[in-house]
């Protein structure tokens, strides 16, 4: 279905061609009558008066109208016309020269006219091809004006000298701050007040104009503040010289919360370190004061009594240091979109499981139901299940990673799975310090951990070869 505008324009280029055709049929009839005139007045008048110039006003007209191959003949048409109408007597040596100065003349005068004709129509053409497309150029420039004058993310535009040219709204709003002056009047400013390192770029040097990248750098408010920004760098060439553009987005919150979360989880992970030590040495301080009772009870003696008392009271201090409990640092759970935050974990895998060559199938249950959950703990428990399966896949060749996630029995459960050597000793998986010589043992303990303190769990599901390691999570609409 057409639009009604391009029916308009169809509509209007086939009355064009219609009124062309009108015109053009006109000035062959009136070229045709005015030969005909030209040749009876001709034939009436004494030979005295010869009228073969006349005949090239028809001939002009009709060959705005008429075909290059068709110009010759009517050049002949004229030609046959003069020489029966003009009176003169025709002999080969007179006749012969005479035809051939009026064929020539007729013909190179309407060649001539249609020649013009021609590029005329043909400047119009270009002209009106360039109207449309300066108007085109127009429309999308005032498009693109309208797009950056209205983008929420800063966009500034400066020359070869680092001076700014110009700046949306949104790149005043940014470096304004909380400015008391108002806008910071970025336009006729200084690339190297409010962005030194962009400003260092050497724009000027050869093959400048293909620049296109991406940096991270510091910024400066009009109040002095200093804040990261992420920039998208292109530079290119104009009429009035080099050009360099950049989108820039505050990335001054986005890098304090990452920072935040990462404190955070190295906090969250030491205090369950910690914890798990001063838990094995109570351990160990329970088993020194058995021997220690053992051994008074053998070598009871008055002189051995104040060691065993003093070595009582030793271990009795190393417990009262130990003393604290391991608790499991509870954290508010978050509702946690699994979907997204499954394909978030799978961007953040295939990158280095492809460097390993370790084949991931990945089979993902649809619209899985959000579930309560620390993203960042939840995160950091796939990666250090991930970063195992990679150090006990590294001598196995095809090796194969599977990531599962269902929805059953009231949980969702995600299986990470590999085709692996397994797991020799499944008693130690989960106790502290009970790593092999290439880790300290805590990994999987501190994941369990941090499963258990959002009420989720982490564990190992032996099977016939590999290794499989089950992440429980409750659903939200469960707990409802």
């Amino acid at each position: 279905m057409h639009s009604p505008q391009k029916v308009t324009d169809t509509e209007v280029t086939m009355r064009r061609a219609v009124s062309i055709t009108k015109v053009g049929a006109f000035r062959l009839m009136v070229g045709l009558v005015g030969i005909a005139i030209i040749g009876y007045v001709d034939r009436r008048l004494s030979e005295a008066i010869p009228l073969a110039l006349l005949y090239l006003a028809p001939v002009i007209l009709m060959s705005t109208v008429l075909r290059r191959w068709q110009i010759p003949l009517l050049g002949l048409l004229c030609t046959v016309v003069v020489e029966f109408a003009d009176g003169y007597p025709w002999t080969v040596g007179q006749g012969v020269a005479r035809d051939a100065l009026y064929f020539f003349a007729y013909t190179a005068a309407g060649l001539y006219v249609s020649e013009l004709v021609s590029r005329r129509d043909t400047e119009k053409s270009h002209l009106e091809t360039l109207e449309s497309e300066i108007e085109a150029r127009r429309g999308a420039e005032e498009q693109l004006r309208l797009v950056v004058a209205n983008s929420s993310i800063a966009i500034i535009t400066s020359d070869e000298r680092g001076t700014i040219l110009q700046a949306n709204d949104a790149a005043e709003r940014m470096y304004s701050g909380e400015s008391p002056m108002g806008g910071a009047h970025l336009e006729g400013a200084s690339l190297q007040v409010f962005m030194p390192s962009l400003a260092r770029v050497q724009i000027q040097r050869q093959g400048w104009e293909h620049l296109k990248t991406m940096l991270q750098c510091q910024g400066v408010r009009a109040t002095q503040d200093p804040f990261l920004a992420d920039v998208w760098v292109s530079s290119y060439i104009t009429s009035r010289g080099g050009r360099l553009t950049a989108m820039i987005i505050d990335a001054s919150t986005e890098v304090r919360d990452r920072e935040e979360a990462n404190l955070e989880q190295v906090l969250v992970g030491s205090r369950l370190a910690v914890g798990a030590l001063f838990h094995e040495i109570r351990n160990i301080c329970a088993a020194i004061a058995v021997v220690q009772q053992n051994l008074r009870a053998t070598f009871a003696s008055d002189e051995a009594s104040e060691d065993f008392e003093a070595l009582r009271q030793l271990v009795t201090a190393l417990e009262r240091m130990a003393s604290l409990e391991l608790s499991l640092v509870r954290r508010r759970p978050a509702k946690v979109k699994l979907d997204n935050f499954l394909r978030e974990l799978r961007i953040i895998l295939t990158p280095s499981l492809r460097e390993n060559g370790i084949a991931l199938e990945w089979c993902i249950e649809p619209n899985l139901p959000e579930v309560w959950a620390d993203q960042q703990s939840l995160l950091q428990v796939f990666l250090n299940l991930v970063r195992n399966a990679e150090k006990a896949l590294a001598p196995v060749e095809n090796a194969r990673l599977e990531i599962h996630a269902v929805c059953a029995d009231g949980h969702v459960r995600v299986k990470v799975s590999d085709n692996g050597p397994g797991v020799r000793d499944e008693t130690s998986l989960f106790r502290p310090f009970g790593g092999g010589p290439s880790g300290s043992g805590l990994g999987l303990y501190l994941s369990r951990a941090m499963m258990l303190s959002f009420q989720g769990d982490l564990a190992y599901e032996p099977g016939a070869s590999g290794a499989t390691f089950v992440v429980d999570m409750n659903p939200v609409e469960a707990e409802q």
